[in-house]
């Protein structure tokens, strides 16, 4: 098969590559890294992905609109021959998902690798035929052409000794020791000291599942956690598939002011209290917290979204509120997956997000009837998480939000301890660090939370 024949091969398979980046708002991280903009044989479709690479670099989104924009900003006249995207009509009624585009992107890399042999060989053609060529060293070229191609075949991946990555590791141990002893470093505390002495906070690249029972506080630690690293100068963004930007901010401007939420929503406030409100704005206004209501979204709206954060510098840290009400998207094939699957393929995308972006994640989930079914102090497991199938095996962390007072109990049986006000997370998984309990103190609104004190009733 000849160079022209080829890429008339190729065509179909770069059109459904760019259709599909047009369709799915995230798909271009899927291949961005694996797809270079000269593997696009037509010059046209080249042209777009320049686009498409363009708005990704920028942490802008990629739709049609601002794709159209960025082909203006790179070579209007192009822009104009092409009447923007409208050369790609047919293809994009043809391809409406993005499915299948690291399977297409495989294939316009492999199509990419054969031209380019093909090329060279016929370059070392020319010049096997010349009587003077040096045959040790064409054959030194040829061996560095094999070399090459093999590379591109071969998606990135490191190799290394377990010597070179322990020097790797030690080194990188003792500067962030070095660097918590002078004042700085790059955890993200929790607000929660025992949990911070029991874990050491949140950590980057690792996914934490914070589960518990409806109506346990899940949502407020989380939201406390939230507060505590925008306090620390983190940029946090919080994710809700359940609440509101406005009842967020209502829970919020609670745990700051001090005043009860139920104030806001319909008991009314007084002049005390709107002073405190107010004074909760404002730092609110300081913080670096941004919020989304994610309500009808997918995984992949989800991520989309935290990657154009991330890439503008505004996510350090993301909450996920909650899993279990993640939009799944199922097409005709896939109607007999179950509801664990599904949930299970949602959180190894989240944390493959945690691992992408370098920052940590924090994925709330709802737990199962099962700890109720059992006779007091009905203290949460790992099998308790609904669907947990992948859950606990995804997970780096996870933790269990648990009330004494929610299922009666005010007092400790064994130790006589009072409980009223006092909230436990259990750190039943913990892939890099020890497991434990962790107390804390709460308001009788669940709007506050404060270390524990024994002494405190």
């Amino acid at each position: 098969m000849d160079k022209l024949n080829l890429n008339r091969v190729n065509l179909p398979m770069e059109q459904a590559v760019i259709a599909g980046l047009l369709t799915s708002p995230d798909a271009v991280y899927d291949v961005n890294g694996r797809l270079r903009s000269e593997m696009f044989s037509h010059p046209d479709l080249r042209f777009v992905y320049e686009a498409i690479l363009s708005l990704a670099t920028a942490g802008q989104p990629v739709d049609m609109l601002t794709v159209e924009t960025a082909m203006q900003r790179i070579d209007h006249s192009a822009y104009m021959r092409l009447n923007g995207l409208s050369f790609l009509s047919d293809t994009l009624l043809d391809v409406r998902t993005d499915q299948h585009i690291r399977v297409h992107a495989d294939q316009l890399v492999r199509c990419y690798i054969l031209r380019s042999l093909l090329t060279s060989l016929q370059e070392k053609q020319v010049k096997a035929l010349r009587p003077d060529t040096d045959i040790a060293e064409l054959l030194k070229e040829l061996d560095a052409l094999v070399c090459a191609l093999q590379e591109e075949m071969v998606p990135a991946f490191s190799l290394e000794s377990a010597g070179q990555v322990a020097r790797r590791t030690l080194d990188l141990a003792y500067q962030r020791q070095a660097d918590r002893e002078a004042g700085v470093h790059d955890l993200v505390y929790t607000g929660v000291s025992e949990l911070d002495r029991l874990s050491g906070g949140l950590h980057k690249g690792e996914l934490t599942v914070l589960a518990g029972r409806p109506s346990m506080g899940k949502s407020a630690v989380a939201l406390w956690m939230a507060l505590n690293a925008a306090r620390q100068g983190k940029a946090v963004v919080f994710f809700s598939v359940e609440m509101s930007k406005e009842q967020v901010v209502m829970r919020l401007l609670s745990m700051i002011s001090g005043v009860d939420a139920g104030c806001l929503r319909f008991k009314g406030t007084s002049a005390a209290d709107r002073l405190c409100l107010e004074k909760a704005q404002e730092e609110l206004d300081r913080l670096p917290i941004t919020l989304e209501y994610c309500g009808s979204d997918t995984v992949e709206d989800i991520r989309a979204k935290a990657q154009m954060l991330h890439k503008q510098g505004k996510l350090s840290v993301l909450f996920i509120d909650y899993l279990n009400l993640i939009h799944i998207v199922l097409s005709k094939g896939q109607l007999q997956e179950t509801t664990d699957l599904a949930l299970g393929n949602i959180v190894r995308k989240i944390k493959l997000m945690a691992e992408e972006m370098d920052i940590p994640v924090v994925l709330l989930a709802q737990m199962n009837r099962e700890s109720e079914r059992r006779q007091l102090p009905n203290f949460p497991v790992l099998s308790d998480l609904r669907n947990s199938g992948a859950i606990e095996q995804v997970a780096d962390v996870v933790l269990f939000v648990y009330r004494a007072e929610k299922y009666g109990m005010t007092h400790d049986p064994k130790t006589k301890e009072d409980l009223r006000g006092v909230g436990m997370l259990f750190l039943a998984k913990n892939r890099n660090g020890a497991t434990g309990v962790a107390r804390f103190r709460y308001n009788p609104a669940m709007t506050c939370l404060t270390d524990y004190d024994p002494r405190l009733i």
